[in-house]
């Protein structure tokens, strides 16, 4: 109400805002849930993402969220899944495998590293959604086009993404501690040359004869390294064979 010298005016109050002049959410759905999962997973890590938490970010209740993901695990497999969905499929050459090999498992752990978090996830869960059995389909052609037995594919199957996660794991932590992944690699290795370097080498003989070998090298080098190794394993286990 506003008071002049001549007239009493009484101003109107306020319209009360409809809810049709509000901007219309998009409507539910698992992509969408999935979509603000991992949005949340990106920015506060896994343990952030519970099924209450989603449906506050939604504006929703959490019995909205159980018509399309039945609980927190099958939350977690639906996030791996679509992240698995991710990686470039490789198109089996029995020519370049090896290196097919590589760029299949670099692939997996850039896509992990760029959604920290979801390495555990996959650890403690097999693999069961489509996106992620189209890899394990892919790492069985590459493996058996490079001669690989049967049984060790199937094992290798197995035993190489476990190397690709604990590297994946390995970064989180480190992300998780605000710390960049070559920080974290030279904080290592000047930890551990400070460790060396203070071993007797009478006891440690041969820790200290090699401790730059033991620091050498970075996350990258290694990562290949183990996956090399591996696969070498497997080409002379095949070759014994036949």
């Amino acid at each position: 109400m506003i008071v002049t010298s001549r007239v009493l005016v009484v101003e109107p109050l306020p319209r009360p805002r409809s809810t049709r002049d509000r901007p219309a959410k998009p409507p539910l759905s698992e992509d969408l849930i999935l979509d603000t999962a991992l949005r949340i997973l990106s920015e506060e890590g896994l343990e952030a993402v519970t099924m209450r938490r989603l449906a506050t970010e939604l504006d929703t209740g959490p019995a909205s969220l159980y018509v399309y993901i039945k609980g927190r695990d099958e939350l977690r497999n639906a996030m791996l899944d679509r992240v698995s969905g991710m990686v470039e499929i490789e198109e089996p050459d029995p020519s370049r495998w090896r290196e097919q090999v590589h760029a299949l498992c670099q692939g997996v752990l850039q896509i992990m590293e760029a959604h920290p978090g979801i390495a555990e996830v996959a650890v403690a869960n097999p693999p069961t959604g489509e996106r992620t059995l189209r890899f394990a389909e892919n790492l069985l052609a590459l493996l058996r086009a490079g001669g690989v037995t049967d049984q060790d594919a199937a094992w290798a199957c197995d035993i190489l993404p476990l190397i690709t996660t604990a590297s994946a794991v390995e970064t989180a932590a480190s992300q998780r501690r605000g710390v960049e992944q070559k920080d974290h690699e030279a904080d290592v290795v000047e930890r551990l040359g400070q460790a060396f370097a203070a071993l007797p080498p009478g006891e440690f003989p041969n820790v200290t004869a090699l401790a730059s070998e033991l620091t050498s090298g970075d996350g990258d080098m290694r990562f290949r390294f183990a996956i090399d190794v591996f696969l070498d394993g497997l080409v002379a286990r095949a070759a014994a064979r036949a």
